[in-house]
């Protein structure tokens, strides 16, 4: 398989988190290598409800631990993949 066409498996990059009360967890804007232009954006509209800026596999731990998220794994997600069914 050619590097340009590959599937992208690998969770890597940041995104920007929210919560919204006990029961509202939200994801938005995503960036692989610029963490530092969403934290901008966020502190931009001056209001912790804008949310924080965390990896993606920090945001997964935090989705499944503390929200009861079903998600799966990298492997999982790997396999899921190269199965066709991702």
């Amino acid at each position: 398989m050619s590097e340009e066409h590959a599937i992208q498996t690998k969770l890597e990059g940041y995104v920007v988190m929210t919560q919204n009360g006990p029961d509202s967890l939200g994801f938005g804007t995503y960036t692989r290598n610029h963490p530092a232009y969403l934290k901008a954006r966020v502190e931009a509209h001056q209001s912790p409800a804008a949310g924080v800026v965390v990896n993606v596999k920090r945001a997964r731990h935090i989705a499944r631990e503390y929200h009861g998220w079903n998600l799966p794994d990298e492997s999982e997600l790997r396999h899921q993949a190269m199965a066709g069914d991702a």
